[in-house]
């Protein structure tokens, strides 16, 4: 088995597939049209899985990176402040930023519905 894509359910799911195509450079694969009801969305960045925004009647809650369930999707860089830099030219600013005791950088945003996404970068054999 492998991993394909990852669900997200959205208030917005047109915006939201924007934000991830002008702010993080994803592309359109696919996009699933039904009358009646907004599209469905299959992202892809660079290599791998799939992003799959879909609609949602439901509003967004606020969860905590802590809170049972899935907690966040990382992202892996090869530079750390280069990856930074290029996401606050977007208007994405980082959070909790830090170097781990294994020293891994990491650090987290949220995209415009609150779900959280982590950079992170493992220096060779790390």
């Amino acid at each position: 088995m492998k991993v394909e894509h990852l669900g997200i359910y959205a208030t917005d799911p047109e915006g939201l597939s924007r934000w991830y195509r002008e702010r993080l450079g994803f592309s359109v694969i696919r996009k699933l049209e039904k009358e009646g009801r907004p599209p469905i969305y299959f992202l892809k960045g660079e290599e791998g899985w799939e992003i799959e925004i879909l609609p949602s009647p439901s509003s967004a809650r606020t969860r905590e990176l802590t809170d049972p369930g899935y907690s966040h999707v990382g992202l892996v860089v090869e530079d750390f402040d280069q990856t930074a830099a290029f996401l606050e030219s977007r208007g994405i600013s980082l959070h909790d930023v830090r170097e781990t005791s294994i020293g891994w950088k990491i650090g987290y945003f949220e995209d415009p519905e609150g779900n959280r996404l982590e950079i992170v970068h493992r220096p060779r054999g790390g």
